[in-house]
């Protein structure tokens, strides 16, 4: 644990905790923000003491702070404390979002003010993501995101019937050509 009053903060409003928080991350990163994110408030999240526990070395620990703090679930930054014998020194403050959030937001936090948080975007339906998914078994069910908003609803329903998501792909991908269907070529007549 870093001294009181050191160490990581966490920042306020954050969703809760899923396996998919820091999928968007490379590998690296998002097995560092993982770590990060079970980490108490109060713990020591400095390069050295990262480099102690991770099987990482101190250069690529601080290359993926940095790029941490650039993907908005980190921010570090120096403050002036004032000593009780009227000295002052420079701290380092970590502040931790399992939730990115924007430069603006974090600018607003530091300052004291603590931004609304932005609506999350809306999370597509079972049926949307299967749809979605089609075009990666079938390409030739490559679906646009308007189509598959189009055709969700109708998945819906075979979902609302019992149908499960192996029998509607079925259903959606057996018995199709299995190679495109296009005019034969003229022949001259001669």
């Amino acid at each position: 644990m870093a001294n009181p009053g050191y160490g990581k903060r966490s920042a306020p409003d954050q969703r809760p905790r899923t396996a998919h928080d820091f999928t968007h991350l490379p590998p690296r990163e998002a097995a560092i923000a993982a770590y990060l994110d079970r980490l108490p408030d109060g713990a020591d999240i400095s390069v050295k003491t990262l480099a102690k526990t991770l099987p990482y070395g101190q250069c690529a620990l601080g290359t993926a702070l940095n790029r941490l703090q650039q993907a908005g679930h980190l921010r570090r930054g120096r403050e002036k404390l004032a000593a009780d014998s009227g000295s002052a020194h420079w701290i380092t403050r970590s502040w931790w979002s399992r939730t990115a959030r924007d430069d603006d937001w974090w600018a607003a936090f530091t300052r004291g003010d603590v931004p609304e948080d932005t609506p999350p975007p809306p999370t597509r339906s079972r049926a949307h993501m299967l749809l979605a998914a089609l075009g990666r078994e079938t390409p030739s069910l490559s679906l646009s995101a308007a189509d598959c908003a189009a055709l969700a609803p109708l998945v819906t329903e075979w979902f609302a019937r019992g149908a499960t998501e192996e029998v509607v792909r079925h259903a959606l991908t057996s018995g199709l050509p299995t190679r495109s269907t296009t005019r034969p070529p003229c022949s001259a007549a001669a």
